[in-house]
């Protein structure tokens, strides 16, 4: 198959591009910057599409990568003859793959086809993209080598077996995977052991807290019956002091009554004194009474024998008016006063009277007074055994209620120390039994996906050791082939390809990967790789081969020996050679 001619609508940077193709080697030079990787990955993706974009990575996906600069229609077409008929292939490209067009011309028969877009270059080549990219495209800086089950199963001739030696990549692929997630899930001693530790350290400390609870249980014994002792002598001191008081308060109602008695007593003492200040105004007055009568009927009479005697001479003359009134009026002022006098003496004469009622008074008082006298000297005798009894004081009881108070606070405050640590000790036993469960189900878990990784990888190895049987057919002749082109840049023994498709090199102490190589040696090694492959995997059609700067770190000797190589190789297969730097031009 031979590509004769493209043109780029739009891709990347590149617009309206149109170039032309002859059947071997086909050298553009071009500067940096002018778009020469974007036209490598142009004729790649109008044989094998754009893949989708990468979820959350614009940057890397080619489709995002390579949308128009510019704008305009994204894509183009190549022509290429194929088994003498000439085809123009268009694809026009959108924001996934189910946006794009698709267009197969027959420019012979003028028919169209519009199918077989993703199946193209498979149909082309009798490869994937993904073994294109690994054989026949050679991308700037990265054409590094590799293999897949697609390359092997051409490598080996068993491509009926392809689909099974797919099934075996894939399946050492999520079989890698799951071994990987199991490994993330499995354990790590580290845990195991800081559970154990975590579970000794919590024993530890039931162990402590059960110490620590008997010797607060016995405090609380000891606080309790400390407490109980305080509370007997209150109570004993209450007791006390209430006896006190009762016999304080017996005295004071006798003092009470004594002093009342005394008072009674004093009273009548004052009472007889009174009656005996009485009884002698009445013997004066009594006498005065006797006297003043006599001198009130003396004077009585006169005032009566003057007023007679005045009527009289009234009676006789009237010549003797003028004595009579004066004179009549004067005796009746005397009798007037005379009879107030008189009722004077009368109400003196009842006070009289009355001293003999008080007299009687006084032999009651009398009688009370010895009376009250016997009571008072009782209640005095009484009083003697009260003598020492003083008003009690609270002064002990108080200490005594304060010490229990005291003892109180600290039996209570033992209490809730105590109930805190059995609190403790019942959160610890929980996490005992938790850590115990845990340590349980991680040493289970552990055993478990231990034995699906043990399983799984052993399962890996024989898949793997199965692929390797089958590679080992072509590593022979592979590696004649490598051999063969590596002589051409003056390189020999030195390297070789396993069963992995990795390439080691040979030193007196045994092999190792060729990447401790200089970046010009790698290029060269994975470039005769890649030809090697390309010379046994195209059965079907020869491709082109895409060299994009593949040189850019050889020396000028190397360089001449690549020269010779891809002009040889263009004797065999159309080369689409891209480069930058006129030292790495091939026809000079």
């Amino acid at each position: 198959m031979i590509i004769t001619k493209l043109h780029i609508e739009n891709f990347g940077k590149l617009q309206n591009i149109d170039l032309d193709f002859n059947s071997t080697l086909n050298e553009i030079y071009k500067e940096n910057g002018w778009g020469k990787s974007t036209l490598a990955i142009f004729i790649k993706a109008i044989f094998y599409g754009l893949p989708p974009k990468t979820r959350g990575d614009d940057f890397k996906s080619q489709r995002s990568k390579y949308s128009p600069w510019q704008g305009g229609v994204y894509g183009g077409y190549i022509e290429y003859i194929k088994d003498n008929t000439s085809y123009r292939v268009t694809r026009i490209f959108g924001k996934s793959p189910e946006y794009d067009s698709f267009e197969l011309l027959d420019l012979k028969n003028n028919q169209t086809y519009s199918e077989g877009s993703i199946s193209l270059g498979e149909n082309l080549f009798g490869i994937g993209r993904e073994s294109f990219e690994m054989t026949a495209f050679f991308p700037q800086l990265d054409f590094k080598s590799g293999s897949n089950s697609e390359l092997t199963a051409n490598l080996t001739g068993v491509n009926k077996y392809q689909n099974d030696l797919a099934n075996i990549d894939n399946a050492i692929k999520k079989l890698k995977e799951k071994r990987l997630d199991i490994k993330r899930q499995i354990p790590k001693k580290s845990e195991l052991e800081d559970i154990h530790l975590s579970l000794n350290q919590a024993k530890a400390y039931t162990s402590s807290l059960n110490i620590e609870i008997s010797e607060k249980e016995k405090e609380l014994s000891q606080a309790n019956n400390d407490f109980q002792n305080i509370c007997e002598k209150v109570d004993f001191e209450k007791e006390k002091l209430g006896m006190q008081e009762e016999k304080y308060k017996n005295k004071m109602a006798l003092e009470n009554k004594i002093q009342n008695l005394t008072t009674q007593v004093a009273s009548l003492y004052q009472q007889q004194s009174t009656f005996q200040s009485k009884k002698i105004e009445n013997l004066s007055l009594k006498q005065n009474s006797n006297k003043l009568n006599l001198l009130c009927f003396v004077i009585l009479t006169l005032f009566a024998i003057v007023m007679v005697a005045s009527v009289i001479l009234y009676a006789i003359s009237l010549t003797g008016l003028a004595l009579f009134l004066p004179t009549f009026l004067l005796s009746v002022l005397g009798i007037v006063a005379v009879s107030w006098l008189y009722i004077t003496k009368i109400k003196k004469s009842q006070k009289t009277k009355n001293a003999f009622t008080d007299e009687k008074q006084v032999e009651d008082n009398k009688a009370q007074i010895d009376e009250l006298n016997k009571s008072l000297a009782y209640l005095t005798t009484s009083l003697d055994n009260y003598k020492d009894i003083t008003l009690p004081s609270q002064e002990a009881l108080n200490n005594l209620q304060s010490q229990q108070n005291s003892l109180n606070i600290n039996l209570l405050t033992i209490k809730n120390q105590l109930e805190n640590l059995k609190n403790m000790l019942e959160n610890n036993f929980d996490k005992e039994d938790y850590l115990s469960s845990q340590l349980e189900k991680t040493k289970n878990t552990y055993n478990e996906l231990n034995y699906k990784y043990t399983l799984i990888d052993k399962t890996i190895e024989y898949l793997l050791q199965a692929r390797d049987n089958v590679a080992s057919r072509y590593v022979s002749s592979i590696n004649k082939d490598f051999a063969s082109i590596l002589q051409s840049f003056n390189i020999k023994d030195r390297f070789i390809i396993d069963n992995q498709w990795n390439v080691k090199e040979q030193t007196t102490i045994g092999t190792k990967d060729f990447e401790y190589s200089s970046q010009g040696i790698q290029d060269i090694i994975s470039f005769c790789q890649r030809i090697s492959l390309i010379n046994k995997i195209y059965k079907k059609e020869k491709p082109f081969v895409i060299l994009d700067d593949t040189f850019v770190n050889l020396d000028d000797s190397m360089m001449e020996c690549a020269r010779a190589v891809v002009k040889e190789l263009a004797k065999s297969y159309q080369v689409i050679y891209i480069c930058c730097n006129s030292r790495c031009l091939l026809n000079v």
